[in-house]
């Protein structure tokens, strides 16, 4: 007994020796088993990852292709306006042109022109009808539609002074058709079997159906006509019969 408790107490009076990782005196990681002769791995792969990033193609950032864009042409009077807008756009490899730009539209114009003319006063416009139906009428096919209509476009005599529509409209077309039919030359097959070219008219008649008043006017001119002459006394007298 007293050999055992002189050998603890031998045991605790001895310094103890303690190992310092900073001295140098241990080496490895945390992934490693420092026991003699025993090294455990935690089988962590490293990988090294480069990314490259480059300003110009064929990279990831590359430039987008130059391109040129044609412009937006806005219509000078919106929806009403006969401005009609256009744009182009040309692209070559680095070098690119654009254009826009606004042209008249001569068959809206024409329209705009007629109802200004023809609407009335108080609608905005002059109240001059026949002046509208002239500015339509300047166009080949709508000279055409109202002929086809029975509704000459109208056309002033100068000789005498007064403005002829109707059978007189029709009748100076076959004296001049080339001063006096829009677009004569351009559908001359037409026009001329139209207006009976080289055929002579027949004589207009009493209408047989339409209004009372205007048969009954065309009768008293007929009766007129017929009463107008040499009495037998050898002087002439005409019965006059009103409207």
């Amino acid at each position: 007994m007293q050999r055992l408790a002189c050998a603890i107490l031998i045991a605790l009076a001895l310094p103890a020796a303690a190992q310092d990782v900073g001295d140098g005196s241990v080496s490895g990681d945390l992934n490693t088993n420092i026991g003699a002769n025993s090294t455990v791995d935690s089988n962590n792969a490293t990988e090294a990852t480069t990314n490259n990033y480059n300003s110009g193609p064929p990279g990831a950032m590359s430039n987008p292709v130059p391109s040129a864009v044609g412009p937006t042409v806005m219509g000078g009077g919106g929806n009403d306006s006969c401005l009609i807008p256009s744009s182009t756009g040309l692209q070559v490899s680095l070098f690119g042109v654009a254009r826009g730009e606004m042209t008249q539209d001569s068959e809206c114009n024409r329209r705009k022109d007629a109802r200004l003319l023809g609407a009335p006063q108080a609608a905005g416009g002059l109240g001059l009808q026949v002046s509208g139906i002239s500015v339509m009428c300047a166009a080949p096919h709508i000279f055409k539609a109202m002929a086809l209509a029975s509704t000459p476009c109208p056309i002033f005599d100068v000789n005498k002074n007064r403005l002829l529509t109707g059978r007189d409209a029709f009748e100076i077309m076959r004296s001049d058709p080339a001063t006096f039919v829009i677009g004569y030359y351009q559908d001359r097959a037409f026009w001329d079997a139209f207006l009976r070219m080289g055929d002579p008219l027949n004589d207009l008649e009493a209408p047989t159906s339409g209004p009372i008043s205007e048969r009954l006017r065309s009768s008293l001119r007929r009766a007129n006509n017929d009463r107008s002459g040499d009495d037998g006394t050898g002087n002439q007298h005409s019965a006059v019969v009103g409207d």
